[in-house]
């Protein structure tokens, strides 16, 4: 931001994120971070503002469905009768007053009322100041209720049936509940430079305290609050979930192997492979998108690692030079995304629209991609969801119609997959994801 330039509204930039996020038509709207960031970037945001800014899209839109139950308890009109601007304010108001202890409830109030066209201002004044006092008698379900679980994890309840069909009402709620966490920022080493004991001594010096993650070697996690350390910048780490690092261990790729990564955008696993592989052999990164790939190119460069190519396909099409040609493949296909709701949490309120037409695309990439994979090589299959649809169905669907594959048992610390597939549900320290590791029979044409 130049010295002349006036500093932004930092509540009006977070209504404008939580518009685009929550009021698209076609169910893809803007994602949080992404938009978040560029906010801070264009405005060069001082941290206090970035956190706040931060705070105030993360937590309306994590709990956007509870917010409403509350305004529908206020408002004498209906909330479909709103102006989406004004409705999007009043959750931006009321997540202040019941979700922070540091902002002055008056400053939450007269902020929020300047946000809206001088017509609405009397309305939204009324009704924050009708919450304030009437706060403590607003009703709730309860366990057992019709939308206990939607209303108190702000989860549509379409999504909330689907996880208790899949893992019963116990577990689906310890799911539910992990979703409304602050995700840690997760680090994977760069041992091509130094060990992770390294890395942690180093931030230690500067103050930042880190711990090993418990089931990826090369991973840890950082404090909470923790910002972006130099030590990314500089190639001595990159970000990585631990779930996400346990699935790229599982590849298993060694020095001298020729990887596909068939999805790699933004290209963390390859990263993972190159470095487990000591920047020995080859990884091939491909995506559709071909505006993505520059972020591989640039985030490979910032490592110091010089064995990944990238390139522009759709993986859903066989590629004829590619056959047989690969030791290891992995295919982490596009998903509906359900286990990374803590740090995505628009991602709850586009589940229907999300997973219709994915489990045949996943399917079809898994299918193109096999066909890469050298007899006796790896395949790996892996989403960041949590649905038996976009998961175990599509594995089991792809051995029925490939007898050249078979389940390949493994397992990372603590995590076990006897039958050669893992679900990893999200909790307090990591994200949700499903691995499924494949073995190319010896003897399979190519």
């Amino acid at each position: 931001m130049s010295a002349n330039s006036k500093a932004p509204n930092i509540r009006r930039l977070a209504l404008d994120i939580v518009s685009r996020c929550l009021d698209a038509t076609d169910g893809e709207g803007g994602y949080s971070n992404i938009l978040i960031d560029s906010a801070m970037r264009r405005w060069d945001l001082p941290d206090r503002d970035g956190a706040l800014l931060s705070w105030l899209v993360a937590t309306v839109l994590e709990r956007r469905i509870t917010l409403d139950h509350i305004i529908s308890q206020l408002s004498s009109r209906p909330a479909e009768e709103l102006d989406p601007g004004v409705m999007s304010a009043l959750r931006l108001g009321i997540c202040q007053l019941r979700y922070s202890d540091r902002i002055p409830a008056h400053a939450a109030v007269n902020e929020t009322v300047g946000l809206v066209r001088p017509s609405a201002r009397g309305f939204v004044n009324a009704l924050l100041r009708a919450y304030l006092r009437k706060r403590d008698r607003l009703s709730f379900p309860g366990p057992g209720d019709a939308g206990y679980l939607s209303v108190t994890y702000s989860v549509p309840e379409e999504l909330c049936s689907a996880l208790g069909d899949a893992y019963g009402d116990v577990t689906a709620e310890s799911i539910l509940k992990a979703y409304l966490r602050v995700p840690a920022l997760t680090l994977r080493t760069n041992t091509l430079r130094l060990d992770r004991d390294g890395l942690i001594a180093r931030l230690a010096a500067r103050g930042i305290s880190a711990e090993p993650c418990a089931d990826s070697p090369c991973g840890l996690r950082l404090a909470p609050g923790s910002g972006l350390p130099d030590e990314v910048n500089d190639g001595l780490a990159y970000v990585q979930d631990e779930s996400s690092q346990i699935c790229a261990d599982v590849l298993g790729a060694g020095q001298g192997d020729r990887v596909l990564d068939a999805c790699a955008c933004p290209g963390s696993k390859s990263f993972y492979a190159a470095i487990a592989m000591k920047d020995r052999g080859a990884v091939v990164s491909c995506d559709v998108h071909a505006s993505k790939l520059p972020l591989v190119a640039a985030g490979a460069a910032r490592l110091g690692i010089g064995i990944i190519s990238t390139v522009c396909r759709d993986s859903s099409v066989p590629a004829p030079e590619y056959a047989g040609a690969f030791d290891r493949v992995l295919c982490d296909v596009p998903c509906s995304g359900l286990g990374a709701i803590a740090g995505k949490p628009e991602l709850r309120y586009r589940a229907a629209s999300r997973i219709a037409g994915l489990p045949e695309l996943q399917y079809s990439i898994l299918s193109a991609c096999s066909e890469a994979v050298r007899p006796g090589g790896t395949l790996v299959y892996s989403t960041c969801t949590l649905l038996p649809e976009e998961n175990g169905r599509v594995v089991e669907r792809f051995l029925g119609t490939h007898p050249d594959f078979a389940p390949d048992p493994f397992r990372r610390g603590s995590l076990e997959a006897p039958q050669g597939t893992l679900t990893i549900l999200p909790d307090q320290v990591r994200d949700g994801f499903f691995i499924a590791r494949l073995s190319r029979r010896t003897g399979a044409g190519s």
